[in-house]
């Protein structure tokens, strides 16, 4: 007899979204609370600010419009909360739900195991369990190495309170690993002024810190796919997949790109105080990372556009980092490039389906309209501010690309412009590729009709 009960189903990527604003929800009412705040005082009057951090801290993006900063306005409850959630917006609320669940024997559904490959942009629905245990693996181990190897630094700079050095640490990896930006050193992120505590340390403490952040920066924002393969050491470099090539590959031509530009540009403008170290913290940072090493409102008209390109495109899929992907970029050039070659499209030894270009091409120019639609939005309502409107176009790409940078308007900004940047961080966490699947079961998905169009061109350009 044939079971007539219907189940309640939704829509995997709708819950995906349910499941991040459930995160900010929570942790926006927690640091609300008095024993999150260090006046003691309920937060409640500035609501928007507690969401707005909460948006930026699950969404692993680092702006901030606390005007003390985090450090001299949360308690380290507050701070712990913040903490967690970048790392269940890093690693995703369903992500780390199934690894409990699973952690404790209990096995999922099909329909389960469906739902948790859509919301890691897995392609396997039967291995997604591994998958997401390697992903907690490898994030457990990155960001413990990398709370051990700042120690030393954070130690020399809290020499006076070793407890608060190894607090530092412990964010600092976690936040890096993560690419959310978040610190709690002070006001200016990890810039070296006489106002900063890094301003009277050692220059090899200095130089470790920067470095030892960029790794961990660099480690998240390069897939954990990419990981797994490269470190698996079960293949030579040869026999890599094209996508573990390509995301190499395109990690270090933009890593030189960004540090070329921004030492041209920088070191020979009038008045530039940028160092060559500064210049690939730049590089690497503008990865939707959003540690500042060198105040961005110093930067040239050259500096801001590359940071924001590089903001922009971002990290790797299925990474700690945001943006619409360097994978992206790359399938766009390589159409580009075939087409006045005359040739498919084609590289590693792979070619590759019309879909992928449509969706590469469908991504930027949404992703470009969102970003323009948003600065028009902003720029109306900060009129008459006095804010210029390239420190609001580099605040747009840092907010859209979950980068965290800023030139230093993010307080002073009107509750209009900070509701827009919470909705531009959401869909940069996000995708809009995600909100657009919520409508549609499949993006390559085919009719089934049983006749065909006749097929005709016409004039472009």
């Amino acid at each position: 007899m044939k079971d007539t009960k219907k189940g309640f189903h939704i829509n995997p990527y709708i819950l995906v979204i349910l499941s991040f604003l459930l995160v900010i929800f929570i942790g926006s009412t927690l640091l609300c609370m008095p024993f999150s705040r260090l006046d003691g005082q309920w937060g409640w009057s500035s609501y928007i600010d507690q969401v707005f951090v909460s948006v930026s801290a699950t969404c692993v993006t680092g702006l901030c419009t606390y005007e003390e900063g985090i450090v001299g306005t949360l308690t380290f409850p507050g701070q712990l909360i913040l903490l967690s959630m970048i790392q269940i917006g890093g690693l995703g609320f369903i992500t780390v739900l199934t690894f409990l669940l699973t952690l404790f024997k209990r096995k999922l559904q099909f329909k389960d195991r469906y739902i948790l490959s859509q919301a890691v942009n897995s392609t396997s629905i039967a291995d997604v369990v591994i998958f997401v245990r390697r992903i907690i693996i490898i994030s457990a181990i990155v960001e413990f190495a990398g709370f051990l190897l700042g120690l030393p630094a954070f130690l020399t700079i809290f020499k006076d309170d070793p407890w608060k050095g190894v607090w530092n640490s412990a964010f600092i990896s976690i936040s890096s690993f993560n690419n959310a930006g978040f610190d709690i050193l002070g006001k200016t992120s990890l810039m070296r002024d006489a106002a900063s505590i890094l301003g009277g340390v050692d220059n090899w403490v200095y130089i470790y810190l920067l470095v030892y952040v960029m790794i961990l920066i660099i480690v998240g924002g390069i897939s954990f796919l990419t990981i797994i393969e490269v470190f698996s050491f079960k293949k030579k470099p040869s026999q890599w997949r094209a996508f573990t090539k390509i995301i190499l590959t395109m990690t270090a031509v933009l890593l030189l790109l960004g540090f070329g530009v921004f030492s041209l540009s920088e070191s020979l403008r009038t008045g530039g105080e940028i160092t060559l170290l500064d210049a690939v913290f730049q590089s690497v940072t503008c990865r939707t990372a959003g540690f500042a090493s060198f105040d961005q409102s110093k930067l040239s008209l050259v500096g801001k556009v590359m940071s924001c390109g590089l903001m922009f495109i971002g990290g790797a899929p299925l990474s700690t980092a945001g943006g619409i992907k360097i994978t992206t970029i790359y399938m766009i050039a390589l159409v580009m490039v075939s087409y006045f070659r005359g040739k498919r499209v084609v590289s590693f030894k792979r070619v590759y389906s019309l879909n992928m270009v449509v969706k590469a091409m469908s991504l930027l120019l949404i992703a470009l309209g969102i970003v323009l639609f948003a600065f028009l939005g902003i720029e109306a309502f900060e009129s008459g501010s006095g804010k210029a409107n390239e420190d609001i176009f580099f605040e747009v790409f840092s907010a859209f690309g979950t980068t965290g940078l800023t030139t230093g308007i993010t307080t002073s900004l009107t509750l209009g412009s900070k509701i827009i940047l919470c909705v531009l961080m959401f869909l940069g966490r996000l995708g809009p590729m995600t909100f657009f699947q919520i409508f549609q079961s499949s993006l390559t998905k085919e009719t089934s009709d049983h006749y065909k169009y006749v097929e005709e061109d016409f004039l472009i350009g």
